[in-house]
Formats: C-alpha cells, structure tokens, sequence
C-alpha cells in the first residue's frame, strides 16, 4: 500500500469517529512533511516498507531544521496514531514505531497570566471598538480556562446563565460541563444584547466578526493579540492557553480541588491537569514563609532577630 493510501485511509477513519477539523489537519501536516522527507531519501513510499530508521531519520530531520521539542513530539504522536491504527486495521503487520524513541521535553513553567495583567486586558476591552465582545471573551477564557477552539466553537445553545454553565464540546468530541461564574454570565448576557448581530439568521456561534459571520480560532486570538498590545503586555501572555493555565492555577489558589478541576477543564487524565498547576515561585514562598521549621521553632522558643 502505497504510503498516501494510509494517510487517506486513516483519515476517513477519523472523519468516521467525528474527529475535528484541526485533528484532521494535525495529521495531514505529519503525512506531508514525512512524505517529503522519505521522498528525498530516495524512499519507495510504500507504508510497508518503512522502517523504524526511516523514522528516526525523519525525527532527526524535523530537529535538524530548527523545529522546537512541542512541536518534534505532536509529529511523534501523528506517527504513533497512524501507524497504531493501521496495525490494529490489519493495514500492515507491523508498526513501525513500536521503538521510536519520544523526544525528551524540558521541563519549564507554563506561560501564566497574571491577576494584574488580567485587569489590564480587560480595562483596555472596555474601552476598546467592540468592547462588549472583547470584554465577554476575555472574562468567559479566564473564569472557565476553555480551549481556544471551544471558545471559538461556543454556540447559542451552549449558553445556560440560568443554571450558571457552558456545554463545551472539548477534544475527541467529548461533552461536557463547564461552571460559569456571575461576571462571565453578566459579560456574555451584555454582549448578546448589545452588540452580537449575525448576518445571517442561522449564524449561530455566539462570538462574531465584523462581518457577522462566526469568528474562528485565528480571529479570537487575533483579538487577544491586539488587546495585549494595547495593555503593552507581552503577547504569549494573553495567548488561550496563558488564560487556561491562570484559570488552574487560580482555581486552586482560591479553594478549588484538582479531581473537579481535572473534570472543569476536560482533561482524560489527572497527569494533564497537574502539567498546568505546577506551584509558580511566589506560591511556594508564601507556603514557606506560613510553614518555615527555622522560623516556626525561632518563634516557639520566643526568638527571632536581634
């Protein structure tokens, strides 16, 4: 079987599984990128003949030509699920990627926004062109931590101020409940009567462009962009996921519990939702400076500094 015939394959199976759009170019960015490597290695393209050194070559190639480690390992995944499924579909007799070896990742801190940056970005939406949208979606990404793609996704059918929630269509499709607090509810309810005014009557995404027709991922972050400009903070930290992980972070910090959150934020395992809440340095010295031993026993004993 020709290498194209499995990656077309596979992606009908994912259309089958009602896999989103972005999965499906996930892939096809894995598929093109390894074919033009193979294709210059002088490779026959028949997924059969691939090997794991093929793959290791291709690894080699993608760090070769300055591609960071988050980016090496979201190729390693396509790879893995691709060749994965052709197994299990009896497409081939063997996976090539059985030993592939994962690209290590440095640990660093997340991105995070921050409470004051937060206030910033939100005084410049309200006094922004289209303050009414810009301030709903600024409050809605940092009281509820949704996805980029859920954000842009949110239908009017997925609004429920009554019962205080968002219906969230996360990854794999899954649904799910998404809590919604009382200024996220007043934000969104202000927008929808003031200011959302679709082209068409069947336009249904709650957050619009100028034209009246659904904003998309680009034009949500497009709009976080602009906005950080104007706060003059840096761009990464408004970016969806800045907000996602300042929504986890805050929400433990403020009495939450990681089992709810894990729920909150649509994650198929608590190792996911612990990637988002490592302590940031000023959590673990305000923890210190509660439980220091050194200064705990200095004051049992009634010492201190002289």
């Amino acid at each position: 079987m020709h290498l194209d015939e499995l990656w077309t394959r596979h992606a009908r199976h994912l259309k089958l599984r009602k896999r989103s759009l972005e999965t499906l170019r996930y892939y096809d960015a894995t598929a093109r990128k390894l074919r033009a490597y193979l294709e210059r290695e002088g490779h026959s393209l028949q997924a059969e003949a691939v090997r794991i050194g093929d793959l290791r070559g291709f690894m080699e190639y993608l760090e070769e030509s300055g591609l960071k480690e988050g980016g090496i390992d979201a190729h390693y995944r396509a790879l893995k699920g691709a060749f994965g499924w052709a197994v299990k579909d009896e497409l081939l007799e063997k996976n090539p990627t059985v030993r592939l070896e994962r690209v290590k990742q440095p640990h660093r801190l997340m991105v995070t926004l921050s409470k004051e940056e937060y206030r910033r970005l939100l005084e410049v939406a309200r006094k922004s062109h289209f303050r009414d949208r810009e301030t709903a979606i600024v409050v809605t990404l940092f009281d509820t931590g949704l996805r980029l793609a859920e954000v842009a996704g949110l239908r009017m059918g997925d609004l429920h101020f009554a019962e205080g929630h968002l219906r969230v269509i996360g990854k794999g499709n899954k649904e799910r409940i998404v809590p919604l607090g009382l200024m996220a509810s007043q934000a969104l309810d202000r927008y929808l009567r003031k200011s959302r005014k679709p082209r068409f009557p069947f336009v249904d995404h709650v957050f619009l462009g100028r034209t009246g027709e659904s904003l998309s991922r680009s034009g949500v972050a497009q709009v976080l962009a602009d906005l950080a400009q104007r706060a003059k903070i840096p761009r990464a930290h408004a970016a969806p996921h800045a907000f996602r992980r300042s929504f986890a972070v805050n929400y433990l910090r403020n009495g939450g519990d990681v089992f709810t959150l894990q729920h909150v934020m649509g994650h198929a395992t608590l190792d996911m939702t612990r990637r988002y809440v490592n302590l940031l340095p000023e959590d673990l010295s305000r923890v210190h400076a509660q439980v220091s031993p050194a200064d705990r026993m200095a004051a049992s004993q009634g010492g201190g500094r002289r």
